[in-house]
């Protein structure tokens, strides 16, 4: 399988470069459309994680300029109803980052705005993808999901806690050592901070 490709610009067509890699073999890339405004232009090195999208009657070869985009395109390509030009147009329209924040956040009419996608897409979207991107790898401040607590519950007890005088890097290893069975309601936040407390 191919994973990445580095090689000289030799042309440009929309979002669609043609990149020599060597022995005299050109090969066409399509990338976001947001990454070519950072690729050199024709007769420049740039080296690329690439995705190799196989079909009955083509071989297509998708670019990114870091792992974490790949690793979101390649997640979108698991949602029923996203296939890879999708995928691209959403990845040309906003950075991997905001687009995992979105997922997170359930933005689901955001999400309706990029190209492409219904709203049907759109719920699909969060509703597969929400608990299946590591969204750590994406937004490191967002505190790291506890087993048997809800993401959502974990972060309204990192607020309480930072209000209490805590450091957000306290408060995150405080909650890391949280033993959810020692838990009276993993659902009340009362109860997860008091028990947070007891590990700082």
């Amino acid at each position: 399988m191919i994973s990445v490709i580095e090689g000289t610009i030799r042309g440009r067509e929309g979002n669609r470069l043609m990149i020599e890699v060597g022995g005299g073999i050109g090969l066409d890339v399509f990338v976001p459309l947001r990454a070519l405004e950072r690729i050199g232009g024709e007769g420049e090195r740039v080296r690329l994680q690439v995705y190799l999208h196989v079909k009955e009657d083509a071989l297509t070869l998708y670019g990114f300029l870091d792992e974490n985009e790949k690793r979101l395109f390649q997640a979108l390509l698991g949602v029923s109803g996203v296939g890879p030009k999708v995928a691209l147009g959403i990845l040309s329209v906003s950075e991997a980052a905001e687009l995992a924040r979105l997922i997170y956040e359930k933005k689901t009419r955001v999400l309706m705005s990029f190209p492409g996608i219904g709203r049907k897409t759109a719920e699909r979207i969060v509703l597969e993808l929400k608990d299946r991107i590591d969204i750590e790898r994406y937004l490191p401040h967002v505190p790291r999901a506890v087993p048997g607590i809800e993401r959502e519950v974990t972060e309204e007890v990192m607020t309480a806690l930072m209000a209490l005088g805590l450091t957000r890097a306290v408060a995150e290893k405080a909650v890391s050592r949280i033993a959810v069975e020692n838990l009276e309601d993993p659902r009340r936040v009362e109860h997860i901070v008091r028990e947070a407390l007891k590990n700082v």
